[in-house]
């Protein structure tokens, strides 16, 4: 229960710090939950029916007895803010069901007739009393009555009921009905004097119900979180990842199967919870999650540190807010992207050196404006949730660690995993005017979520991403090795190019780099880890890497000749890629035969070209060892390294050539 613990000193180092006093998302006090509301009810202080208004979904803080903050298909009432079925005296009348008013009557009455009483609770008790909400809202045309004078279910022929918008549909019979009955009520509560006439932002009316439910708890016992004798709790919080969120990180109510039973008799033997205990981790880990957690569907991954202040996320991009990227590397001759896509114009980079040491310097940067707000004692908590079943959420990481070696695990997964990432974003464009799609590569480590495209498609279902994620999560922040199928699956995919799209191709290719230059730098044997440049390495005489130079060579020769002939079709490269990445001995002689009428064809128009292009390949060819060459082994992942980077520095050569006639000109 560390993570508990965290959370619990969280909540008591943050309430009350006035750096976090102006966030728009605040702390939920003890004995309150969040939810989302549909309609708000204006009335006066006598209770006296002002107006309404439909306001889609609005995530409120509402108060909460223990019962109905833990609420998921019981028939437990919220005391103030709940559903029309619950505060509508009138409901019956209106609906087969009977409805739930008297158990919302009376929690709302025991709070109003005790010392803890308070007049915004006191108008609300006056006017429900009355029953005449649900025919309030039907004559402000909020609800919707069907031809026998019921709650309509169903809507008519081109009819609109906006209500309907916000609600869950549910199969009666085959038929989608939606029952308004569960639209989520609001109140506003306009007394003369008062400036804040909304119930669920008044501290004063937070602080009233909080006082009066301490004054209903019983039980008392040992606190096994904070330590202390309080009143235990029985039931804990749900909505923890989102409102309307029925998954429980803690239950042990549920007499009648084997939640604890077998072990002990009583609930409390296996682990006893304050109350209060209980409201502060759970509101602290509400805060938290909406405020700086990563979400991917129902999985939430979250570090933070007890004093509340900022810390990188593991698996953001630290550099997201960084304007540097690199220039588009697709082919000119071949681009299938969409017509919407389009390039930015970037200046040209020298990839003959190793931009590696940039970024690393750029993230030491980044990572070193994080130092002036967190102490080197500071402990980092890094902890993963899921849901095992609909109504039970799941640890399924935790991590403690000192800031200095959390910041130098993520610094050590940025270096190890960078490469050029294919990434696209909308541009700028003029009112009224279409934006377009800009496609630029970026010099970061890939994304977990990248990493599940690139390795499985992208068509891969929504747990096979989160399992990518919970997988990853120890190699970011623990430093383990990357899982070796994960590379293997990459590479796979990126060989196999002329199944995959152009843009999903040159993005699974980038990731695919990454994952191979990040495995060498973390194998699980320390004897045969090695560190891979991010630039054109002219040194590296691998045999993988070599024939990696090869393939861009040949594939650049007939690029440059389809290019200038109006031709916008494959190439023999691109189309023999996975068979080379098979037998590349074998292939080689196929691939340079393929080439030799584009050869011919460019000594004509471009004979200084094809010239430099002969020399590089012979260079390329002498460098191999003989015997190397020859084997008919099948290429490593290292190969996609070699002719990512040459195809690159092709790219870099006519960026430059560009930029040289351009400035020539304007001279």
């Amino acid at each position: 229960m560390t993570w508990f613990q965290r959370l619990y000193e969280t909540y008591g180092n943050v309430l009350d710090n006035p750096l976090f006093a102006d966030e728009e998302n605040t702390l939920t006090p003890i004995g309150h939950t969040s939810q989302q509301v549909h309609i708000i009810v204006r009335i006066d202080g006598k209770g006296h029916f002002r107006g309404a208004e439909f306001i889609g979904k609005q995530s409120v803080i509402l108060p909460a007895t223990e019962d109905s903050a833990g609420r998921t298909s019981g028939r437990v009432a919220h005391p103030l803010i709940d559903q029309i079925k619950y505060c509508a005296k009138d409901y019956p009348a209106y609906s087969e069901e009977e409805g739930y008013f008297g158990l919302y009557e009376k929690t709302l009455s025991g709070w109003v007739q005790s010392p803890h009483s308070h007049p915004m609770a006191e108008a609300v008790y006056a006017y429900i009393s009355k029953g005449t909400l649900v025919g309030d809202l039907v004559r402000e045309k909020l609800l919707y009555l069907n031809q026998e004078g019921k709650l309509a279910t169903v809507t008519e022929e081109g009819q609109d009921i906006p209500v309907f918008r916000v609600l869950t549909p549910k199969k009666v019979n085959g038929i989608s009905q939606r029952d308004q009955g569960n639209l989520m009520i609001a109140w506003q509560v306009e007394m003369p004097g008062e400036n804040e006439s909304r119930t669920w932002t008044s501290e004063d009316l937070q602080k009233s119900w909080t006082a009066y439910d301490a004054s209903q708890m019983s039980k008392k016992g040992l606190c096994m979180v904070s330590g202390s004798d309080m009143f235990l709790a029985n039931q804990h919080p749900r909505n923890i990842r989102r409102p309307g969120d029925g998954a429980k990180l803690i239950s042990a109510n549920d007499k009648s199967g084997f939640t604890f039973r077998g072990r002990f008799v009583e609930q409390d033997e296996a682990c006893s919870v304050g109350y209060a205990t209980s409201h502060m981790a759970h509101n602290a880990l509400r805060w938290l999650i909406a405020r700086q957690g990563y979400k991917n569907g129902d999985q939430v991954i979250l570090a933070w540190t007890p004093k509340g202040r900022p810390v990188p996320q593991p698996l953001n991009d630290l550099l997201s807010d960084d304007d540097e990227e690199m220039p588009d590397f697709s082919r000119d001759s071949t681009d299938d992207s969409n017509e919407s896509e389009k390039t930015v114009s970037q200046p040209a980079i020298d990839h003959t050196r190793d931009l590696g040491q940039t970024f690393a310097q750029k993230l030491k940067r980044r990572l070193q404006g994080f130092d002036a707000d967190i102490d080197e004692n500071d402990t980092v908590a890094i902890l993963g949730l899921d849901s095992a079943t609909p109504g039970r959420l799941s640890v399924i990481f935790y991590m403690e660690q000192l800031w200095p070696e959390y910041r130098f695990a993520l610094e050590s997964w940025q270096n190890d995993m960078v490469w050029w990432i294919r990434r696209t974003r909308e541009a700028d464009a003029p009112p009224g005017k279409k934006r377009k799609t800009e496609v630029f590569w970026k010099e970061t480590a890939p994304t977990p979520l990248e990493i599940a495209l690139a390795a499985y498609g992208k068509r891969i279902d929504d747990q096979l991403k989160k399992n990518t994620v919970e997988r990853l999560l120890p190699c970011i922040a623990g430093k383990r090795p990357v899982p070796f199928d994960l590379v293997t699956c990459c590479v796979s995919r990126a060989c196999n190019r002329a199944g995959l799209d152009n843009w999903e191709w040159e993005m699974t290719l980038g990731v695919a780099c990454a994952m191979y230059k990040g495995y060498c730098a973390r194998h699980p044997l320390e004897k045969q880890r090695r560190k891979h440049k991010m630039g054109l390495d002219e040194t590296n005489t691998s045999r993988d890497y070599l024939y990696g130079r090869l393939l861009a060579v040949a594939e650049r020769i007939e690029s440059m000749a389809l290019f200038l002939a109006g031709e916008n079709r494959p190439t023999n490269a691109e189309r023999l890629m996975q068979r080379f990445a098979d037998l590349p001995y074998a292939t080689w002689p196929q691939l340079y035969k393929a080439i030799r009428p584009y050869r011919q064809r460019l000594q004509q128009s471009r004979g200084g070209f094809i010239r430099n292009m002969d020399k590089l390949m012979d260079e390329i060819t002498n460098a191999f060892n003989p015997e190397e060459f020859m084997k008919p082994d099948r290429l490593s992942g290292e190969f996609l390294l070699g002719y990512h980077c040459q195809r690159q520095a092709f790219r870099n050569a006519k960026e430059s050539e560009t930029t040289e006639k351009t400035q020539g000109e304007n001279e």
